[in-house]
């Protein structure tokens, strides 16, 4: 009758378990976006020499070089824009800011400057400032490689809009997504937009979209947002599914592997939900811990379960539900004693526990602790009333205490409620009311 006690701690696995993605950060400059120098221009010599420099990266020793070339020509735009390209590149954000503007001052129609200056502004959180950059980007033609080019605009620009303005950005990666289709950044964007704004068929048009030609990166990034769609809607074999192929190309994630077992779990698959807890080595928290304990107490291996909660008591002695759930477990092995002493910390701490009095009710009569077992019924009861089982534990506890007007009474309301559901209970019932009876 212990079950009668219980209900299931199995709780939903989906609050707060979606493989939640970051927020995306402003874009970085990856390359040397060539501009056109000067010819006439004194620092067109010096350029010449730096140019070899900044495309292998040797940004070290192209700076003294720009450096002299701002000296010697400061209205040229090229020099301001390298030795601020530099200044990126070597991680002095605001001196490449400075520099850029020194560019764009010279000449505002140069879009490489216009986006490299956008970007390091985004990067310094002067996100109005970089609007207007990146913006003034999209409406100038890049030197070399157009489309790319300005796709990377406009996906900088909705990057920035984000959070100040989603139709402007949601516009930027649309916008982006005409000039290179092929390229998944701006449809994921648009994916975590539509996810973020629940528009779950619109983001997994998106996801979908990014998954076609995309690189390993890429496309985990659209599987787990197509993951995050699936649990949305409920849809659990699709999230299986899903997270099964993101593993397939990031199979040392062991957030996923978490994400796995919990769909499982809830699908009924527990032994394969094990298996993929065990996955996940490196997540020996306290979360993944209780869970794969839950789960093998589920399973009914709760002797592997319990080293796992003895673990989780001790590091955490002051928490009820952890003393409740090791009580539990020790209750199913037998180990009456001491999954009492669990079960009395738990109600000690948290003394609203209703179906914590019902184990210990249980567990206290194992050990042959009458008077406490009726006292944790009388607990239980005020919390959750009475049912079947509280009935019977009553009658027998006060048919050991030789309470026989009282045992029989609780025998009685026993066989009323029980209607033929506890074959085995309602015969003892039967037969003590019986025997209490010859007593007389």
């Amino acid at each position: 009758m212990a079950t009668a006690f219980r209900n299931s701690r199995w709780l939903s696995f989906f609050l707060g378990c979606s493989m939640s993605l970051a927020q995306p950060q402003t874009d970085k400059v990856v390359r040397h976006h060539t501009v056109a120098v000067e010819k006439d221009s004194d620092a067109s010599a010096l350029l010449d020499q730096a140019e070899p420099l900044l495309a292998k990266g040797d940004y070290t020793n192209a700076e003294p070089l720009l450096r002299k070339a701002t000296t010697q020509d400061p209205k040229s735009y090229a020099a301001w824009y390298d030795l601020g390209y530099t200044e990126q590149e070597l991680g002095r954000t605001a001196d490449a800011i400075s520099d850029y503007k020194r560019s764009v001052e010279i000449d505002p129609k140069v879009f490489e400057t216009n986006l490299n200056l956008g970007v390091a502004l985004a990067t310094s959180g002067e996100r109005e400032q970089a609007t207007k950059y990146l913006r003034a980007a999209t409406e100038l033609q890049p030197l070399s490689k157009p489309e790319q080019g300005k796709e990377h605009a406009w996906v900088a620009l909705g990057k920035v809009q984000l959070n100040s303005d989603p139709q402007a950005a949601e516009h930027a990666f649309l916008e982006a997504t005409k000039l290179v289709p092929q390229d998944p950044e701006p449809h994921l964007q648009l994916g975590g937009m539509y996810e973020a704004a629940s528009k779950l068929e619109e983001a997994k048009a998106q996801y979908q979209q990014a998954l076609n030609n995309a690189s390993n990166e890429a496309r985990a990034h659209a599987l787990r947002g197509l993951v995050n769609i699936a649990i949305a809607s409920k849809q659990y074999r699709d999230a299986e599914t899903n997270v099964r192929q993101y593993l397939a190309v990031a199979g040392s994630d062991s957030q996923a592997h978490l994400l796995l077992g919990r769909l499982l779990a809830a699908q009924g698959k527990n032994e394969e939900a094990v298996e993929q807890l065990n996955a996940a080595p490196d997540l020996n928290g306290r979360s993944i811990l209780e869970e794969k304990a839950d789960l093998l107490t589920q399973l009914h291996r709760d002797a592997e379960a319990l080293p796992i909660y003895k673990q989780l008591v001790e590091q955490n002695a002051g928490d009820a539900k952890l003393r409740y759930d090791y009580g539990v477990a020790l209750m199913h092995q037998r180990q009456f004693p001491p999954a009492q002493e669990q079960l009395l910390a738990a109600v000690k701490l948290n003394p609203n526990m209703g179906n914590a009095y019902g184990d210990l009710a249980v567990v206290a009569s194992e050990n042959q602790q009458y008077d406490l077992t009726l006292k944790a019924l009388e607990v239980r009861t005020k919390l959750l009333g009475d049912n079947p089982g509280t009935y019977f534990l009553r009658a027998t506890a006060l048919d050991h205490l030789r309470r026989f007007p009282e045992a029989t009474e609780n025998y009685r309301q026993f066989l009323a409620a029980a209607g033929g559901k506890y074959p085995d209970e309602e015969w003892k019932a039967r037969h003590r009311l019986i025997a209490i009876q010859n007593l007389k």
